[in-house]
């Protein structure tokens, strides 16, 4: 198991505090792993209706996009540091 530093910003905030430890082997039990403990809406705002994280939700592992690493099923390895940045917008 690896402690894993998730850093939330935007809606994502508002549902849980700003870093949490999690213990995890690969980044989808990291991300079930803080669905688990944060509740359903927590989820509903990472993950939609198939279960796949959201498209304006931006997963860093160690600061490059999770979709480098092939897939969610990728390896973590202690200290990783997780991100999850809502996508933002405007004009």
């Amino acid at each position: 198991m690896v402690e894993i530093n998730g850093f939330l910003t935007g809606g994502l905030a508002n549902v849980i505090e700003k870093a949490t430890i999690i213990e995890a082997d690969t980044l989808s039990q990291s991300l079930t792993a803080l669905t688990n403990r944060h509740g359903e809406d927590f989820g509903s705002r990472l993950f939609d209706d198939n279960g796949n994280p959201r498209m304006f939700i931006n997963i860093c592992v160690d600061g490059r996009d999770y979709r480098f690493l092939g897939s969610l099923d990728a390896a973590l390895e202690p200290g990783t540091e997780l991100n999850l940045i809502p996508a933002v917008s405007g004009g």
